[in-house]
C-alpha cells in the first residue's frame, strides 16, 4: 500500500517501506498529513477508578463539555487516551477544531480533495523506536521550529503527555529581528558567545535557551512525582534549523541530572521529524483513536442518486445483475444504519445507567442522613428528660451533699447530667458538653477537688456531631 504524506511544500510517498520525498503534487494512494501541538487544545484530567470501562469516553466527554472551557456552538473532532493507574484513570483529551482544520489544510485540499488521516505531532515520536531499534525506556522528546514548541513524553514506547514549550517568535520579539536574519544568527553564532560582537544579542538568547529548558526540567520533575516515576533516561531534541553550540552547552547541564541529551537524528537524508511521521502515519492510519480528519474520501458513484440511475439504466439490459447489485446495496446500507442505531442506543442505556445509578446514590444518603438526625434527636430527647428530672431532684430538700454539690457546679458550667450513680463510696456521673464549652469538664473536676472529692477522673465516652459525652467519677 502507498502511503502519501503531505506537507505545504513537498510529499513524501512510502511505498513498500522505501521512502521518498518529492515535490508537491498529485499521487495516488493513503492521503496522510500531521497538525501541530499549537492546533490542538490538549487537556489532561484523571477520572475515579469505580468509572466501569464501558463508561469512560462517555464521562471523558461530559467532563470536557462541562469542566473545560469549550464552545459549545462549534464542531470539534476529539479524541481520548486513557491510562489506567491503581487508583485513578488518567486522560489526555486531544481536542481539534473543525473549522481550524478546515483553514490549515485549505491549500492543500484544493490538489487533494480528501485526506484520509491526520496525525498529531506529539504521537509522532512514537515511530522513533521502530525506525532506530532503539529500546524504548521513558524518554523525552522536545519539539522546536518556527511555529510550536512541546515536550512529549513516551514509557516503554507509549504515550505519556505533551507539555507546551516557550515559543521561537518569543526569541523573535525580545530581539526585534525578522525571522530569516534569526535563523541566520543561530546557524552561524549560536551559542557561542565569542563570535558574537554585540554582546546583547547574545545574551538574550543565552537567556532564552536557559529559561526554555529550565521549563523543561521543571516539567520533568513535575511528571517524574505525577506519573510516578524513577526518571527520565534521555532527551531527544528535534529542530528543523541548526542552532550552532546548543549541545555542546546543555549536554553538561542534563548529564548532572542523570539524563543523556542527544539530538534527535535518524539514517536518512530528509528531515528526521518528516520521515518519522510517515513511517507513523504509514503504520497508524486505519486506527480511528489517532485520526485527526474531517476530510473523508468521496462516497463512490455507486452510492450517489447518478451511479443509482446508472445501474437501472444498465438492469434494463442485464436484469439479473442489476437486481442482485440493488439488493447487495440496499442490505448493507441498512446494515450500515442498524448499526449505527444500534450504537446509539446503547450509547443511551450507558448513560441512562449512569444516571439510574447516580439517583441511588443520592437516595441511599438521604436515608442514611435522615436515620442519623432520627437518632441524634432521641439522644437530645434523652438528655431533656434527664435533665428535667434531676432539675427537680434538685428542688427537694433531702438531697446528699454530693448530689447538691454536682448539681451545683453542673449548673456552673452550663452541662448536662445523662445519668448519676453511687457504688458505696465511688460516685459517677455522665455529663454532656457541647464544642464549644467542652473546657468546662475539666473546670468542673477542678471544682470538685476543691469541695475535698477524691480520686477525680474523667473518661470520653463518645464525641458526636456537636456534642461530647464524658464519664465523670470521684470518691467520698
Amino acid at each position: 500500500m502507498k502511503v502519501i504524506y503531505l506537507k505545504e511544500d513537498c510529499i513524501y510517498v512510502n511505498e513498500n517501506g522505501r521512502v521518498v520525498r518529492k515535490e508537491f503534487s498529485k499521487e495516488k494512494g493513503v492521503i496522510t498529513s500531521s497538525i501541530g501541538y499549537s492546533d490542538i487544545i490538549s487537556i489532561n484530567f484523571k477520572l475515579p477508578k469505580t468509572i466501569d470501562k464501558s463508561m469512560l469516553e462517555i464521562e471523558a466527554e461530559r467532563y470536557i463539555f462541562t469542566e473545560a472551557s469549550i464552545d459549545y456552538n462549534k464542531e470539534y473532532k476529539i479524541n481520548y487516551i486513557f491510562k489506567e493507574y491503581e487508583d485513578f484513570y488518567n486522560v489526555d483529551a486531544f481536542i481539534v477544531d473543525v473549522e481550524v482544520l478546515k483553514v490549515k489544510f485549505e491549500k492543500i485540499l484544493k490538489t487533494y480533495k480528501y485526506i484520509d488521516f491526520i496525525s498529531i505531532k506529539p504521537l509522532v515520536f512514537k515511530s522513533f523506536y521502530d525506525i532506530t531499534d532503539t529500546k524504548p525506556s521513558v524518554d523525552a522528546f522536545i519539539y522546536f521550529d518556527e511555529n510550536e514548541a512541546f515536550l512529549s513524553c513516551f514509557v516503554d514506547g507509549e504515550f505519556l503527555f505533551v507539555k507546551s514549550l516557550n515559543k521561537f517568535s518569543l526569541l523573535e520579539r525580545q530581539l526585534g529581528l525578522k525571522r530569516e536574519e534569526l535563523l541566520k544568527i543561530l546557524k552561524e553564532k549560536g551559542l557561542d558567545n565569542s563570535l558574537y560582537d554585540d554582546i546583547e544579542s547574545f545574551s538574550a538568547i543565552e537567556s532564552f535557551f536557559s529559561q526554555f529548558f529550565m521549563k523543561v526540567n521543571n516539567l520533568i520533575n513535575y511528571s517524574v512525582s505525577y506519573y510516578r516515576l524513577n526518571k527520565i533516561d534521555k532527551i531527544f531534541f528535534y529542530s528543523p534549523f541548526e542552532i550552532k553550540n546548543l549541545f555542546e552547552n546543555y549536554e553538561k547541564f542534563w548529564n548532572l541530572s542523570g539524563i543523556e541529551f542527544k539530538k534527535y537524528s535518524i539514517d536518512t537524508d530528509y528531515d528526521p521529524f518528516d520521515y518519522t511521521a510517515t513511517i507513523y502515519n504509514s503504520k497508524f492510519y486505519k486506527n480511528p483513536n489517532v485520526n485527526f480528519s474531517v476530510f473523508p474520501r468521496p462516497t463512490p458513484f455507486y452510492k450517489t442518486k447518478l451511479g443509482i440511475l446508472t445501474f437501472v439504466i444498465t438492469g434494463c439490459f442485464l436484469v439479473i445483475i442489476a437486481d442482485a447489485v440493488y439488493k447487495y446495496q440496499t442490505i448493507n446500507s441498512l446494515e450500515e444504519k442498524k448499526l449505527e442505531l444500534n450504537f446509539k442506543i446503547e450509547k443511551q442505556k450507558r448513560k441512562q445507567k449512569l444516571l439510574k445509578s447516580a439517583v441511588a446514590k443520592y437516595k441511599k444518603r438521604i436515608t442514611e442522613l435522615n436515620k442519623q438526625n432520627s437518632a441524634i434527636q432521641k439522644q437530645i430527647d434523652d438528655i431533656s428528660d434527664k435533665i428535667f428530672f434531676l432539675r427537680n431532684i434538685q428542688k427537694k430538700p433531702l438531697l446528699t451533699n454530693e448530689l447538691i454539690d454536682i448539681i451545683k457546679l453542673l449548673k456552673k458550667y452550663n452541662l448536662k447530667i445523662i445519668s448519676f450513680s453511687k457504688n458505696k463510696n465511688r460516685i459517677e456521673v455522665i455529663v454532656v458538653s457541647r464544642f464549644d464549652n467542652a473546657s468546662n469538664i475539666a473546670k468542673l473536676m477542678k471544682n470538685l477537688y476543691k469541695l475535698h472529692y477524691k480520686n477525680v477522673n474523667s473518661n470520653l465516652i463518645e464525641n458526636k456531631d456537636e456534642y461530647y459525652i464524658s464519664k465523670v467519677s470521684y470518691d467520698e
